[in-house]
């Protein structure tokens, strides 16, 4: 018995360690094995006439609870390490806060910075459980599930110099998707900073997961169900969009005098890239304001313009998800409803839904008739083109490996870009 407590306060001392250091949800079980050893041991000393085989059940059972949760919990939401940057740079980054003209937003800064010995890594979530809570919420979870995003390191070093080794460098605007945020693809962000672009990613308010404030104050998604709309609602919010891009550009001659830049942006090779509905952003501003130069859709749609362009002049590419585009796939989901649970459930009828994707799909052809390029991955869905699979692969990427299909989007991602602007 003495052995058996010297083992329980063995264990349970090296479990308060790790409470203090590293406390995180998911080890809850694992926390709690001395206790779960104590009830044990006590309950064999006082039912010592219990039969054995109540015995062997009671420490079997105990066995699969801790073998279950202590490995299922983390293997389900687990402490993920983002790829290492295969560029020559080191990675910094810079969160900053802009203010003017009815605009306030916040953005982040990754870009090219020599290797700093003995310096911590910037944590992955700076602005902590607020945002946490908000992308739990769009995934489904309860808002404590992801918190341990705020503890995950990036390859990035806050506020780091900017690598003297080039005079100057290309810059690259990031948009997220409809409840996302701002470094949702640090996966890709970091890699093009590690080489050789200034990458700037921007919260757009109202509509981001969630956006803290230096003040204190936080704004949260006011439109959770705008992913669902149509493409006529979708189009209508385009403007603000692109208001908050042309904000940041229009912000990028102050921001290039300002440490740690000073003067290194290249004004005159700027590209935009981004997700889903930010990646109809991109579009948007590639054809609307000349700054853009060449421009990335990641499994996002066509949206917010008057008139579809019968030419392009500048380069466009459209990365999508093989699941994306299979409209057999949609239709056979949709025949195997009947009218009326489909509207239950949406809101819409039948026909709206295929007149929606349709139109959808008739805005991609007649952007790729004028000239835009496509490239199509196999075996993703429409998350894979962001962080999202890192954080629950076993749920939120069943069939594919998140770590393979960065590397492909990283791929496309850096030739496209280094094609067009270097």
């Amino acid at each position: 018995m003495r052995r058996k407590i010297v083992v329980v306060v063995a264990i349970s001392v090296v479990n308060l360690i790790q409470v203090i250091v590293d406390t995180r949800w998911q080890m809850m079980f694992v926390y709690l094995i001395p206790i779960f050893s104590i009830l044990y041991m006590f309950a064999l000393k006082y039912n010592r006439h219990s039969r054995k085989k109540w015995k062997k059940v009671l420490g079997v059972s105990l066995i699969i609870i801790y073998v279950f949760f202590s490995f299922a919990l983390p293997c389900f939401l687990p402490m993920f390490t983002f790829p290492q940057p295969t560029g020559n740079h080191a990675v910094g980054t810079k969160i900053l806060h802009l203010q003017g003209n009815r605009h306030e937003l916040m953005i982040q800064v990754w870009y090219p910075t020599e290797a700093i010995i003995d310096q911590e890594r910037s944590p992955y979530m700076v602005d902590g459980p607020e945002v946490t809570a908000s992308l739990s919420h769009m995934l489904g979870f309860p808002s404590f599930t992801l918190r341990h995003l705020e503890v995950i390191a990036t390859h990035a070093y806050m506020d780091a110099p900017l690598s003297p080794r080039q005079s100057s460098y290309p810059v690259l605007l990031f948009s997220h998707g409809l409840g996302g945020v701002r470094n949702q693809n640090t996966f890709q962000l970091e890699e093009l900073a590690s080489h050789g672009y200034i990458v700037i990613g921007f919260d757009h308010p109202t509509y981001a997961a969630a956006t803290v404030f230096p003040d204190g104050e936080v704004m949260k998604n006011q439109y959770p169900n705008l992913p669902r709309a149509g493409y006529e609602e979708l189009d209508t919010h385009m403007r603000i969009w692109a208001s908050n891009s042309k904000f940041v550009l229009d912000h990028l001659e102050a921001l290039n005098q300002s440490a740690p830049f000073h003067n290194t942006m290249d004004l005159g090779r700027i590209g935009m890239l981004g997700h889903s509905y930010g990646g109809a952003t991109a579009v948007y501003m590639l054809l609307h304001d000349d700054r853009i130069k060449v421009a990335m859709n990641m499994d996002g749609g066509i949206f917010g313009l008057d008139n579809m362009p019968q030419k392009l002049h500048k380069p466009l590419l459209l990365m999508a998800a093989d699941t994306s585009l299979d409209q057999e796939i949609f239709y056979e989901t949709l025949a195997s409803f009947t009218d009326e649970e489909v509207f239950e459930q949406t809101g819409q009828t039948k026909a709206w839904h295929k007149e929606n994707m349709e139109e959808v799909f008739a805005r991609r052809e007649r952007m790729l008739k004028a000239g835009a390029n496509s490239i199509i991955l196999p075996n993703t869905n429409h998350i894979s083109f962001s962080d999202l699979p890192l954080y629950a692969p076993v749920l939120l990427a069943p069939n594919d490996d998140p770590a393979e299909v960065h590397t492909a989007v990283n791929q496309v991602t850096l030739r496209f870009f280094d094609d067009h602007l270097k």
